[in-house]
Formats: C-alpha cells, sequence, structure tokens
C-alpha cells in the first residue's frame, strides 16, 4: 500500500545506458556542488555583518583608558635627519617635543636609497683639559686675534672646492651675519685656530659667509647655522659637527679627525663625495597619546641652531599612518602591526605624496577617527577586534611667520561603529544548500539531455573528427 506514495519512482536498470559524454558532465557537476557547498558553508559560519552606531564607552574599563598609539611612517626626501623634530600636543595641555623614544630616524640620499646611519656614539667625547688654561689664557691675551682683520680664512663660491681639495684636513664653519649662535661661535672658533696653529696640527680651519653665497651653502646642503663640516683633500666626512661649541672640543675633534674618519668608514658612509650624501630622512614609529584632540607635528628644532626658511622644504610622503588600542604585548603588537587586513582597513594614505611648491609651506591634515568594533567574527578575519578608521584632509599654505611643518591634527569621534556577523537561522542553511546542490543536479541534466538527443556526447568523446563537424553542421 506504501508504494502509491512513492515520488522517485525508480526506472529499471537495464535500461539506462553509461556514456563517456555522461560521465563527464557528472564530474563537472560534483565539482560545482562541492564548490557551492563550501562557499555557502563559508558564509554560513562567517556571518552576515551587521552595522550598528552607539556610544564609545570601552575606556571605562580598558587598563589604558583614554590613551592610544599612533603609528607613522613618513619619508621627507628634501630634509636631513639632523634636526627633524616628532613634537606632541593636546587639549589636556600636554606638550612634548623632540620625542626619541620609539622613534627612528633613516637617512636617505638622493636617490631616495637608505644611507649609512652614524650613531651618535661613534662620536669621541673631548676629556677634560685637552686644551690647558695656559694656552686659552695666551690666546685670550692676544687681543688681535679677535679683531676683524684677524679673522680665519674666507671661503667664496669661486674658491671653495680649490681650497678643501688643496688641504688633507680641513674644518669648516657654514654661518650667516644676522645668527646669534653665529656670533658666539666667532671668538671660540678664532681661538681654536691659533691653537690649533700652534701646535702644528695638519687641520686647517676656514668660514663660509652663507649671507652672501647661498647657492654654495645650500649645495653643500646646509640647513642651520652655524654648521660645522670636515674635509679630507676635499671630501666631506660625515657626520656635520655635533660636539659642544667649546674650544677645548673643537680643537680635540680637529685633532682626532682621523679617527672620525675610520669610524665613518666603518659605518659604511661615503667619505669620496665634497657634499653630505644624505639628503632626506625617513621617519618610522609609534606615540603613545592621549584620547583627546591633538595634533603631532614634524618640524626642525634646535636650541643651538638658527634655520634658514629658504631652504626648508617639507615635501613628503605618507606611506602609512594608523591609529591603534595599546597592545598588552609586544608580540600582540608586532601581530597587529603585520597583519595586511588591518593595515589596509586603518591606514589610507596610499604612499601619497604632499609637494611644497612654493616657498615657505606649511602641511596640514586633518584627520577624524571613528572606533569600529567587530563582534562574533568567523575564521579569515584580522586579529584585532578593535580598530580605528580615520577621515583625511590636507591643505597646504606659505607662512611667513613661521619655520615650515608638517602636522597632524586628529580627534575622536564620540560614536564607534559596531560591526556584528550574524550567522542565518539553520533551516536557511539547509535549504539553500538544497536549493544549490538541487539546482545544479536539474542544469547538468539538462546540458547530459541536449549532449545525448543532438549526438554531440558521443562525437566528442568518439574521437572521431568528421562526425564531429557533420554533427555541428547539423545542430547549427
Amino acid at each position: 500500500m506504501i508504494q502509491n506514495f512513492d515520488f522517485y519512482k525508480s526506472i529499471q536498470v537495464d535500461i539506462r545506458q553509461k556514456t563517456a559524454a555522461g560521465g563527464a558532465i557528472s564530474i563537472v557537476a560534483a565539482i560545482l556542488m562541492s564548490m557551492l557547498f563550501l562557499c555557502e558553508t563559508a558564509s554560513y559560519i562567517q556571518g552576515t555583518p551587521v552595522h550598528s552606531i552607539e556610544l564609545d564607552d570601552h575606556d571605562n574599563l580598558s587598563k589604558t583608558a583614554g590613551a592610544f598609539w599612533v603609528n607613522f611612517d613618513i619619508t621627507f626626501p628634501s630634509v636631513t635627519c639632523d634636526h627633524i623634530s616628532v613634537d606632541v600636543e593636546d587639549r589636556l595641555g600636554s606638550r612634548i617635543f623632540d620625542i626619541s623614544k620609539n622613534v627612528e630616524k633613516i637617512p636617505l640620499d638622493a636617490e631616495g636609497a637608505e644611507a649609512a646611519m652614524l650613531p651618535d656614539e661613534h662620536l669621541i667625547a673631548a676629556p677634560e683639559g685637552h686644551v690647558s688654561m695656559k694656552e686659552i689664557q695666551e690666546v685670550v691675551a692676544n687681543k688681535d686675534i679677535f679683531t676683524r682683520s684677524n679673522d680665519s680664512v674666507m671661503l667664496e663660491a669661486d674658491n671653495f672646492e680649490e681650497w678643501v681639495n688643496a688641504h688633507e684636513w680641513a674644518l669648516v664653519t657654514f654661518r650667516v651675519e644676522w645668527c646669534p649662535w653665529c656670533q658666539m661661535l666667532v671668538p671660540v672658533w678664532k681661538s681654536a685656530a691659533a691653537i690649533l696653529a700652534k701646535r702644528d696640527a695638519p687641520v686647517e680651519m676656514a668660514t663660509v659667509e652663507c649671507t652672501h653665497h647661498m647657492e654654495l651653502c645650500k649645495k653643500a646642503g646646509v640647513v642651520a647655522f652655524p654648521t660645522i663640516k670636515l674635509f679630507h683633500f676635499g671630501n666631506h666626512v660625515p657626520p656635520d659637527y655635533k660636539g659642544k661649541r667649546t674650544v677645548n672640543d673643537i680643537v680635540h675633534y680637529a685633532e682626532t679627525a682621523r679617527d672620525f674618519k675610520s669610524e665613518a668608514e666603518k659605518a659604511g658612509a661615503n667619505v669620496s663625495s665634497t657634499h653630505r650624501e644624505d639628503v632626506g630622512c625617513t621617519v618610522v614609529g609609534h606615540l603613545f597619546v592621549h584620547k583627546v584632540p591633538g595634533r603631532i607635528q614634524f618640524s626642525l628644532k634646535s636650541d643651538q641652531h638658527t634655520f634658514n626658511r629658504e631652504f626648508v622644504n617639507f615635501t613628503h610622503q605618507v606611506h602609512h599612518l594608523s591609529f591603534n588600542d595599546v597592545p598588552e604585548t609586544e608580540s600582540e603588537m608586532e601581530a597587529i602591526m603585520l597583519d595586511h587586513e588591518i593595515q589596509d582597513k586603518v591606514s589610507k594614505w596610499l604612499s601619497q605624496v604632499f609637494s611644497s611648491h612654493t616657498k615657505h609651506t606649511t602641511h596640514e591634515h586633518y584627520l577624524k577617527v571613528v572606533e569600529y568594533e567587530y563582534k562574533n567574527r568567523g575564521f579569515g578575519y584580522a586579529r584585532a577586534n578593535r580598530i580605528y578608521e580615520h577621515s583625511i584632509s590636507s591643505h597646504s599654505y606659505a607662512t611667513d611667520t613661521h619655520l615650515p611643518a608638517v602636522k597632524f591634527h586628529y580627534d575622536l569621534s564620540p560614536l564607534q561603529v559596531t560591526v556584528e556577523y550574524k550567522s542565518r537561522p539553520w533551516f536557511s542553511f539547509i535549504t539553500m544548500v538544497c536549493a544549490l546542490v538541487g539546482g545544479t543536479w536539474s542544469v547538468m541534466s539538462v546540458v547530459n539531455d541536449v549532449a545525448s538527443t543532438s549526438g554531440l556526447g558521443k562525437a566528442l568523446f568518439s574521437g572521431d573528427s568528421k562526425a564531429l563537424a557533420q554533427t555541428l553542421r547539423a545542430s547549427s
């Protein structure tokens, strides 16, 4: 009696016929059904994202409440690393200048490749009393040394290279008349020159007045005044002098010039060029900042130099800039930074270049930071459940009152976007799987019927090219 309710009536096996074409179509059908089943299963496990907006109150429970990290990787092709300062200011009144912790400055050559890095540790500190008090008193007693007529050798653009090429060791200071630091250096410079002459040291000292020879100073890469450079038979020995500007220190630096050159060569610096090799700088690092409106600024700062605004060009390329919660461990931080999915979401800069088309150009970028929280995520997603995306609005302008700079203003939205991945009901998943499998089976059955009826399948797998051609002509 129950046989009357059979929807799937069987056909006698002896009237079925297996064909090569049917086998090929069945294999294709099985592959398609498997692929569709796996894709549907992955979609079911992953869930569908549902976006909502709510008030951000996570910081009340966080261990690092009210703070997060800013990560950056920015190249300045026309500014050397010597005086670039990374500063942070915010609405709470916090102001930190020239941050060095977690910040790395990489010098670049004219082609944009990394140049040799010379750490300050390789500089040999001058011992106390290298120049005796008696020597200094003798120099001070000779008042003629400090007269304008007894100035050190003054170099000009026409004879600069010829003069430095003619001396084994030469110490040259680049200065301008209106610089107070340069004026304070003059008596020290003349005293050091007089002492070196008395000691018969193989070092000549000279001065370039950049007020009258700006192009020469620009070619030499001089942006800050005074700048002291060491030359060996006309070749610049990097880095520029960074020690104290005292008679004792300058005399010691001059007399140990050979040691400085050896240290520079060991570090891989180029000591076969008249002018310095590094002309740019890449600044990489991360900063711990408060979650309040603030500003990160890249500018030139020094408490012992005067800068020439005419030579400062803050064209820059932003390779990366992003925000993230403070990680609990260093390994967690590395995992986040190496996760390309996170980086693609949180940094929209795409190595964009911002050029200074006019002199004295300051660049300002305004970032609106929004927190995204991801819930119930399936496999295949980034490690972080909370990330920060931001919008970018940039502009530049010429300033006649301050040194050019690059400023990133950031402000956090009080609202957060919650993205929750919700899975469909299990019966919806089963229904979809049945539809995909059944649909594929039906479509491939039609294809098999067409191939069998037209004889195309038999001709295709028989290897008879003439029969295949006749079948195609008959079909057309």
